[in-house]
């Protein structure tokens, strides 16, 4: 076995395998109080810009909505949508009333290596710990993205893992020489 793995690397020298290429997007969430956060990085190759970003949280493991007033689905401490970090400049975004499990984020620029991070109360449904969003909770929670370059348009989606991370990339791969 070794031989053999020996003789495919002298036979691809220059060729290896590299992070993901073209569009990529990595979203974080972090529990916090009173507010939790998102933030999204763009980590694409030169060229590819972020235009929308869509967070869907119906299909999370803890069935997570936006608790975003003091009535209504949500539970006891609510937090409205807040710009917080960044230096992505937001366009528009879908209205997002309390028991919301989706939102939608249009960018006017969003290059590689722009990031932005906004702060929003989430819950459980599924009868977790309500008030506070695990990472287990949020996990299958779905991000959709869509991006633009001088070489066309694509759309990727990553789901939330247990580390709270959704990667737009993670299954995508490219080798490079």
């Amino acid at each position: 076995m070794r031989l053999f793995l020996s003789l495919c690397l002298l036979v691809l020298p220059g060729t290896a395998l590299a992070d993901a290429c073209g569009p990529r997007l990595v979203a974080t969430f972090s529990e916090g109080a009173p507010a939790d956060r998102f933030t999204l990085t763009n980590t694409s190759d030169p060229g590819w810009s972020v235009t929308e970003v869509e967070i869907d949280l119906g299909p999370s493991r803890g069935r997570v909505i936006f608790d975003v007033t003091e009535r209504g689905a949500g539970l006891s401490v609510y937090q409205p949508f807040e710009e917080a970090t960044g230096t992505a400049v937001i366009a528009d975004r879908s209205d997002v009333t309390d028991g919301d499990s989706l939102l939608t984020l249009r960018f006017s620029r969003f290059a590689p290596g722009d990031s932005f991070g906004f702060t929003i109360d989430l819950d459980d449904t599924a009868g977790f710990a309500p008030t506070v969003v695990s990472t287990d909770e949020i996990a299958e929670g779905r991000v959709r993205v869509r991006f633009t370059s001088d070489r066309g348009e694509a759309t990727r989606e990553g789901y939330f893992d247990d580390n709270s991370e959704a990667d737009t990339g993670r299954l995508e791969g490219c080798f490079v020489s």
